[in-house]
């Protein structure tokens, strides 16, 4: 009998929607299964693809201009290329395609004209929601339709994780062998009030792994903290000279040395800092809180992006996972204190249940 393929559904918008599917597509494709990534840019007018890396950039700039454009956020169906998303339907019937993967509710849509479509019955989709509660692109659409799974991995309403979603099957790294150094970043479009933090915690001797995203940001580079970034020419939705989607290509910026761009194939590069440091200093979205879950890396959560990622925060906070930056602060930047959210984060996955291992 021929295998089915499991469509995977993402977009190149946001990091926290892309990431995860890339990372579903690998454990998946380990389990032996078929799979497909679509990400949802490439079905949007030509323009309207250029657009979304000046948004990004707008958004690394100027964290008010991000919270508005979020706010005011709508259904994208219009930018579609109605040719584009017609040829991806017919595809999809042609091969009867009944498994989805959803990361964005931006994609439901396109699935509700295909289950329009289409007569045959027994189809799965799994809308996954990456955050603690509903998010702007889910908040957009219905998704009560029963053929609809909705998949939480943590909600702050019943103040629990439900599955684990594990980035890399590497051994945790014990806290006491881990690298004295701190990630500090934005997300994927380097957003929020992180970079007002750097000056505090170098007074505090505390050493960096600053993620950057523009040259600008290196202004006031210091020896003791060491830079990353995002390769400023690589798009989401573009894959690479095999026909494959990659993980974000991360450089370290080394004194008077080129940067080399490096792609991991089986998880995303900076996972390799997230295992080793101390702990994540960032704004609490979703695909954080799944680094610093699979990682056993607690979270120092800054100022959030909007009030889904203010959810997660709390619920990190209330679980024992991680802690607002303040109160960090106030603990005198306590080792002691973030050594034992670590601990909390591997006691509470012990027995959790693996996404990747119950879907088959």
């Amino acid at each position: 009998m021929k295998q089915t393929t499991i469509t995977i559904l993402c977009s190149g918008a946001s990091l926290g929607v892309y990431v995860p599917g890339l990372v579903t597509n690998k454990q998946l494709r380990n389990k032996g299964l078929n799979t497909e990534i679509v990400v949802l840019e490439n079905l949007l007018f030509e323009e309207k693809k250029n657009n979304v890396h000046k948004s990004k950039l707008m958004f690394h700039q100027n964290f008010s201009f991000a919270l508005m454009a979020q706010k005011l956020a709508k259904d994208i169906t219009p930018s579609l290329d109605p040719i584009l998303v017609k040829n991806l339907l017919e595809k999809w019937q042609k091969e009867e395609r009944k498994d989805f993967i959803v990361f964005s509710g931006f994609w439901l849509p396109i699935i509700d004209k295909y289950l329009s479509q289409i007569e045959f019955k027994d189809i799965r989709i799994d809308l996954c929601h990456m955050d603690a509660a509903i998010s702007t692109s889910w908040k957009l659409y219905d998704t009560s339709n029963p053929r609809f799974r909705n998949i939480w991995f943590f909600r702050r309403e019943e103040k629990k994780i439900f599955y684990n979603f594990p980035i890399s099957h590497a051994e945790i790294i014990p806290y006491n062998q881990r690298n004295h150094r701190f990630l500090i970043h934005g997300g994927g479009c380097g957003v929020g009030t992180y970079k007002s933090k750097i000056l505090d915690l170098e007074q505090q001797e505390i050493e960096l792994d600053v993620i950057v995203y523009e040259n600008k940001d290196l202004e006031h580079k210091t020896t003791k903290n060491r830079y990353f970034m995002i390769d400023p020419q690589w798009k989401a939705w573009d894959k690479d000279e095999i026909g494959n989607y990659q993980f974000p290509p991360l450089g370290w910026i080394k004194e008077n040395a080129e940067i080399v761009f490096k792609n991991n194939e089986s998880h995303p590069e900076v996972y390799n800092l997230i295992q080793h440091n101390k702990a994540i200093i960032s704004k609490p979205g979703g695909a954080t809180l799944i680094d610093s879950l699979s990682a056993a890396t607690p979270l120092i959560w800054l100022d959030p992006y909007g009030e889904y990622e203010e959810s997660n925060g709390l619920l990190w906070e209330e679980l024992g996972f991680g802690i607002y930056y303040q109160k960090w602060v106030d603990s005198g930047y306590s080792l002691d204190l973030l050594e034992n959210l670590h601990n909390n984060i591997q006691k509470a996955t012990v027995n959790l249940p693996n996404y990747f291992e119950i879907y088959n």
